[in-house]
C-alpha cells in the first residue's frame, strides 16, 4: 500500500511538472508575471498592514476617548480606506484604458507609497483618517494588475496567470500585518534605550508607529520600481494608435519618425 501510494505521487508530480512545461512562459510573460505580482503584492501590504497597531494607534492619537470607545473610532480609520478605493477604483481604471496600464500601475505605486508614510506621521485622528482615505483613493493597481493579467495570458496559461493574483495577494495580507506587528512603537514594544541619541528617541516617541509606514512606503516603492523596469504595455489601442500615426506620417510625405 505505501509503494502503491508513493508511485501515485510521483504520477501526479510528473503529471503536473509535464502540464507547467505546456504552459509556454515567454520572456515576455515573465516579466508580466514578476511586475504584476509585486504591484499586487504590495497593494495587500498596504490595506492589512495597520490592524496590528490600529488600536493603539487610535488611543495614541486621541487620548481623550475611553476603552469602550477605541474599537469604533480604530473601525473609521480602516474602513476611510474603502471609501478611497470606492472612489479612485473607477478613476485609475479610466486612465488605465486612456493612457494605458503600465503608467497607471507605475504612478499608482508611487502616490501609494507616499500616502502609506504619510500616515505614520499622523498627528492627529483627523488626519489619519484623510491620510488613509488618500491610501486608498491611490490604490488603483489591483483592476489594473488583473487586466494586465488577463490581456497577457491566453487559453493555455490563463489559469496559471490569475492565480499568481491570488498568491501575491495572501503573501501580502500575512506578511504585512506580521512585520507591521513586529516594528510598531519600538520604543514601547522592546523598551530599546537610546540615552545617546536623544533625537532618535524623540523622534519615536512622536511618531512610534511610523517604522511600520516606511517600511510600506519602501514596499511600494519597490514595486513601481519593478513596474517600470519590466512591465510591457498590454493595451493594445496604445500600439494601434502608434502604428496609426507612423501610417499617417509616410503618406503625407513628412520625415518618418518610428513612434513604437
Amino acid at each position: 500500500a505505501y509503494l502503491k501510494m508513493v508511485h501515485t505521487r510521483i504520477k501526479c508530480i510528473s503529471w503536473c511538472g509535464e502540464k507547467f512545461h505546456k504552459l509556454r512562459i515567454t520572456k515576455r510573460l515573465m516579466k508580466v508575471y514578476v511586475a504584476c505580482f509585486t504591484s499586487l503584492f504590495s497593494s495587500a501590504y498596504s490595506i492589512t498592514m495597520l490592524f496590528p497597531f490600529l488600536p493603539f494607534m487610535t488611543r495614541f492619537l486621541r487620548p481623550d476617548i475611553d476603552e469602550a470607545s477605541i474599537s469604533k473610532y480604530a473601525g473609521i480609520v480602516a474602513a476611510s480606506l474603502f471609501a478611497g478605493r470606492f472612489v479612485g477604483s473607477y478613476i485609475w481604471g479610466a486612465l488605465a484604458d486612456y493612457i494605458g496600464r503600465k503608467p497607471v500601475m507605475f504612478v499608482s505605486g508611487i502616490l501609494l507609497g507616499v500616502a502609506s508614510i504619510g500616515f505614520g506621521f499622523s498627528i492627529n485622528y483627523e488626519m489619519a483618517i484623510a491620510l488613509r482615505f488618500l491610501v486608498g483613493i491611490t490604490n488603483g493597481i489591483i483592476g489594473t494588475g488583473k487586466a494586465v493579467l488577463s490581456e497577457s495570458s491566453n487559453d493555455e496559461n490563463q489559469a496559471f496567470g490569475m492565480s499568481l493574483l491570488a498568491c501575491s495577494w495572501g503573501l501580502g495580507l500575512v506578511i504585512g500585518p506580521a512585520l507591521s506587528g513586529i516594528s510598531a512603537d519600538p520604543l514601547g514594544q522592546y523598551n530599546i534605550s537610546l540615552a545617546n541619541d536623544s533625537s532618535v528617541r524623540a523622534f519615536l516617541a512622536s511618531y512610534p508607529y511610523s517604522p511600520p509606514c516606511l517600511i510600506n512606503g519602501l514596499v511600494c516603492f519597490m514595486a513601481a520600481g519593478v513596474v517600470l523596469w519590466l512591465l510591457p504595455e498590454t493595451l493594445e489601442k496604445c500600439v494601434h494608435v502608434c502604428v496609426c500615426v507612423c501610417v499617417c506620417v509616410c503618406e503625407c510625405d513628412c520625415v518618418c519618425v518610428n513612434i513604437v
